[in-house]
């Protein structure tokens, strides 16, 4: 597998968890809370594009 394979395999996947995880923080209708610069950050997930 070649470096450049691995990596559109890799950006996939990363895709693929990031509509999950927005998804279902919408059904549950909770934020979604990440940190940025050692701050924690709270965001709608309905705000945030799939």
């Amino acid at each position: 597998m070649s470096e450049r394979e691995l990596e559109a395999i890799l950006s996939i996947g990363l895709k693929q968890s990031y509509k999950k995880v927005v998804e279902q923080h919408r059904r549950d209708n909770q934020p979604l809370i990440f940190s940025e610069n050692g701050q924690v950050k709270y965001v709608d997930p309905f705000t945030v594009a799939i």
